[in-house]
């Protein structure tokens, strides 16, 4: 039975003449599944079948290349008719569950010309704060013709997204991708009829949507995921414009608004903007007082906050996307009444940065969901034959290998040394940013008590103790023990490690050294420094929290400097004294 505080997100809605179930949007979120050329194959397939399987009203796919000549690797394409044939598959598989599935099509910027990669843009100009500093020469500023033929691919791509079984599509008019990038006066610093005021900033969009609507008819729906407001740029994007441009796009042709934001150097980890849920809510409320169309919201939304944005009309779909890469099935769990079941996300960007700053070609992973983008090959099956398994260990992998061994049918014992289960998951929710670890651990020990596994708490499991059970498999997932350095002066009371500080078991005084600035000795210092402490983080090598990616670190880099904690590189600690380390 359907939880009834949810009732406004499981109404139907329409954008346009699409009809869907319920209010609930997946928004478009690069995977790289797609093979090197752009075609889709089966691993794609799977990926969004289980989406709509899971009850999701609206699936938006991915962004997809309107040409081949903008393509990036592994990016989804929608650039030739050759796709088509892949793509049917798709629709097909997700018009059977009852999902509405559209696509988003998205100009990335670069530009395979003359054998080699081109970045293009309205104008030759570098902006210091682009995203991640990844442009460090001047682009290749389009001319008027080629900005001509760009409009006539997305428009072929609109009638190929149709062709496909497709209900509607998505302009990719956010995040600085090319569409973006006219909008805004950061990258868009022309003098002709494609720059200066708003209208003529916004002539590349409209002229988009009017050859779509020439290209597909009235009837497909299509509508325009737009920055409403983007910080950390000079010149960008304000509110005040994006109230300007709306009302131009729908009557374009656009027959919904998905209100997104964009943020440049600090403002890419600021925790206030990362970490606070529904940050862009007031931009989408904003823009809803200007417009009849359907408005999507988006931002970390959870369940809750979609219902209550929905109650109080500040939007009119909910898009809800990294919950639903950790758990596929969540609206069908809310409908039946198994909240607690939802596998949730834990906010620890690994699927972003796995995506965007991992080696190339690198496919979007998800922490507390491994199986994401391999759910036919991982699927739960009952073994043959049940067997004994003991499991040695309560922490997630230990969890997780006794909640499988169970649902395959087998007969499961869990040993755990401490009073609970968790491992190194309670102690890793202590620093700041990542509390939203413990939902994930209670997750995991719900489904361990819902699973059948006998858990045996306070238990140094022992060859004895194992030997008892006369199993016929043992997993250990004891994990590690941390790695004490060769320093004079390490036994001495007064050094703890990082694991007795944030359990609790380990005491320090005002003037507190760590020695190894890597993500836990950064976690940790920051985590002090939150109470009052001054801190000194010493790390060998030439970059704290080196082994960490990009947002994650800066934001914790970040931080620690907002907490004067002093940072020490390039040094090394030769001999810690009673009062001193040296």
């Amino acid at each position: 039975m359907m939880v009834t505080r949810f009732k406004k997100l499981f109404e139907p809605t329409n954008i346009g003449k699409m009809q869907l179930k319920n209010r609930i949007v997946m928004p478009p979120m690069g995977t790289n599944y797609a093979g090197a050329d752009g075609a889709v194959g089966q691993r794609t397939l799977d990926y969004y079948e289980t989406r709509a399987r899971g009850g999701v009203g609206l699936i938006i796919v991915e962004g997809s290349a309107p040409s081949l000549q903008c393509t990036m690797p592994h990016q989804a394409s929608l650039g030739d008719d050759a796709f088509i044939p892949g793509w049917q598959k798709l629709t097909d598989a997700a018009h059977k569950h009852n999902a509405r599935i559209a696509i988003q099509l998205m100009h990335c910027t670069m530009e395979n010309r003359d054998g080699g990669v081109v970045q293009v843009s309205p104008s030759a100009v570098i902006v210091p704060a682009r995203f991640m500093g990844i442009l460090r020469e001047p682009p290749h500023e389009l001319t008027p013709e080629e900005i001509t033929e760009r409009v006539r691919w997305f428009a072929l791509a609109a009638g190929r997204a149709k062709e496909a079984g497709f209900d509607g599509a998505e302009i990719h008019g956010a995040h600085q991708y090319l569409v973006a990038a006219f909008l805004s006066s950061a990258t868009n610093q022309r003098k002709d009829q494609y720059g200066g005021s708003v209208e003529n900033k916004a002539r590349f969009l409209l002229e988009i949507l009017q050859a779509i609507r020439e290209e597909v008819g009235r009837d497909f729906p299509v509508w325009v995921r737009l920055n409403a407001q983007e910080w950390g740029v000079e010149n960008g994007v304000t509110i005040e414009e994006t109230r300007q441009i709306v009302p131009m796009a729908v009557e374009a042709g656009a027959q919904a608004i998905h209100v997104s934001g964009y943020g440049a150097g600090s403002y890419i980890t600021a925790a206030p903007i990362v970490d606070t849920p529904g940050f862009l809510v007031p931009l989408a409320e904003e823009v809803k007082k200007v417009t009849s169309v359907p408005v999507i919201a988006v931002g970390r939304l959870d369940l809750e906050l979609g219902e209550r944005i929905l109650e109080e009309g500040k939007a009119d779909l909910v898009a809800i996307g990294r919950r639903l890469m950790a758990d596929p099935f969540l609206p069908n769990k809310v409908i039946e009444g198994r909240l607690d079941e939802v596998n949730p996300c834990i906010g620890c960007m690994e699927c972003i940065e796995r995506l965007f700053l991992g080696r190339r070609g690198e496919s979007v992973v998800c922490v507390v969901n491994p199986v994401i983008g391999a759910e036919r090959e991982y699927q739960i099956r009952h073994a043959g034959k049940a067997k004994n398994v003991v499991v040695v260990g309560g922490g997630p992998a230990g969890m997780q290998a006794a909640i499988v061994a169970a649902q395959r049918r087998h007969k499961v014992t869990l040993f755990e040394k401490d009073a609970k289960l968790g491992g190194q998951l309670n102690v890793a929710a202590v620093p700041p940013f990542k509390g939203d670890i413990l939902p994930w651990r209670d997750y995991l020990v719900k489904q361990v008590g819902q699973a059948g596994v006998e858990v045996k708490l306070n238990a140094h499991a022992s060859v004895e103790m194992v030997a008892e059970r006369n199993p016929d498999a043992v997993v250990i997932a004891t994990g590690g023990t941390p790695v004490m350095p060769v320093i004079p002066g390490i036994d001495r009371p007064n050094v703890v490690t990082a694991q007795d500080v944030l359990s609790g078991g380990g005491r320090t005084g005002q003037n507190v050294v760590i020695i190894g600035g890597g993500m836990v000795g950064c976690e940790t210092g920051h985590y002090l420094a939150g109470q009052g402490k001054t801190v000194t983080i010493i790390e060998i090598l030439g970059r704290m929290a080196s082994d960490m990616l990009f947002m994650t670190r800066r934001r914790l880099i970040d931080g620690l400097r907002s907490k004067k904690v002093a940072l020490v590189t390039s040094a090394t600690c030769e001999e810690i004294g009673e009062d001193s380390v040296r």
